[in-house]
């Protein structure tokens, strides 16, 4: 009996000849964003990821479930948050682990998302010292959400996908709206801004937005962290959670921002590049950040606000920015980038259905101050 000859291979179909070749040409042009962003990306197989990539000593990855593994990290008092940032700040001040601006370890090969992020430490000028150290305050927080590119910061509440935007160019344009927008929203800022309370609820992105909630501040001997929980609304392109931790250094007076990320996105192609710009998107506005506060400095203007609730850079310092910093300016605009048809793609995001939409239960109104600070020991005393 002849044995049975090996049948021929089915040849490609056009289909999948096609998602080779973008998936080859994908792979080509990632390298030369992450050349771009300055972010040195690590990217790791299921295998590795969890045991591999930074923080995984501390964060329970579920594979099944990924947003809730960043849930899972604001958990009780937040002790988890702190073992990781005492983890992870080391890294943000080892030129040779990072790249220009800072890096990101993620997972590759999965139809999901999951990353941690650590942008390069910046110093924090002596004026704005007490400020960072205060853990009463959440305006350093804030500052760092009005740097945002192209723009961020709390707002009553989260618009519907069809809503116009603000800065709509159509020619038909109800300018006294517009100024009346602008003008409710600055007093809503400021006064989230003067009655001190942790950032939380609806938070404008650019054109997309999140609900902020779980908001804390933790203290031991070395840091002040501030963080918050950051869930995609249906108005945003992207579908998951992110915890944003800005942490100041006390021993070095540097701050540096880092986040956890997880998601799933029914769109083919964004949970991808959910990896990759998150890391250009966070270390653009930690040292924008960090630029702002030199000019304040330089500026010699005394002991300025960080912020005022508005947004904390126009298109005039852009440009200036660009001309002073032009890989931190090309950086700004190449993040700021993202948000042209963010609208858009969220309307495709509905379209394909959305896993993640509403902020953990019941703390988007958080009014009090949270702190956690560590306790003393008294054998050291």
């Amino acid at each position: 009996m002849q044995p049975e000859q090996p049948k021929d291979p089915k040849p490609p179909t056009i289909r999948e000849t096609a998602r080779r070749n973008a998936l080859f040409y994908l792979q080509i042009s990632l390298g030369r964003f992450d050349l771009a962003t300055g972010v040195k990306i690590r990217t790791y197989q299921r295998d590795r990821f969890h045991t591999a990539s930074l923080g995984s000593s501390v964060i329970n990855w579920n594979y099944e479930n990924p947003e809730q593994s960043v849930r899972d990290l604001t958990a009780g008092n937040g002790e988890k948050v702190m073992e990781f940032v005492k983890e992870a700040t080391p890294y943000s001040k080892r030129p040779n682990k990072l790249g220009a601006s800072g890096f990101t370890d993620c997972l590759s090969g999965e139809k999901f998302h999951m990353y941690t992020h650590v942008s390069n430490a910046v110093a924090v000028p002596t004026p704005f010292q007490p400020l960072f150290g205060n853990v009463r305050s959440w305006m350093p927080f804030r500052a760092l959400l009005s740097v945002f590119p192209p723009s961020g910061g709390e707002v009553p509440n989260v618009p519907r996908i069809s809503q116009p935007v603000i800065d709509d160019s159509s020619a038909d344009r109800d300018l006294s709206k517009e100024f009346e927008h602008d003008r409710a929203l600055v007093e809503y800022r400021q006064k989230r801004l003067t009655e001190n309370v942790p950032v939380s609820g609806a938070i404008a992105l650019g054109n997309v937005f999140v609900k902020a909630s779980r908001a804390n501040v933790l203290e031991d001997d070395l840091y002040v962290v501030r963080y918050s929980l950051m869930s995609t609304s249906d108005v945003h392109a992207l579908d998951g959670e992110a915890l944003w931790m800005q942490v100041y250094d006390k021993s070095d007076k540097t701050t540096t921002f880092m986040a956890v990320g997880g998601g799933r996105n029914n769109v083919w192609g964004l949970d991808k590049l959910n990896n990759r710009t998150a890391g250009l998107v966070f270390s653009t506005m930690q040292h924008t950040f960090g630029a702002l506060m030199k000019a304040f400095v330089k500026n010699n203007t005394g002991v300025p606000e960080i912020t005022t609730g508005v947004t904390g850079i126009a298109w005039s310092q852009s440009l200036q920015l660009l001309r002073d910093n032009p890989a931190l300016g090309l950086r700004r605009g190449l993040a700021s980038g993202f948000d042209v048809g963010s609208r858009l793609m969220a309307m495709i995001r509905q379209g394909a259905g959305m896993h993640v939409v509403d902020s953990p239960g019941g703390d988007d109104d958080l009014v009090e101050i949270s702190v956690t600070v560590d306790p003393v020991d008294e054998s050291d005393m």
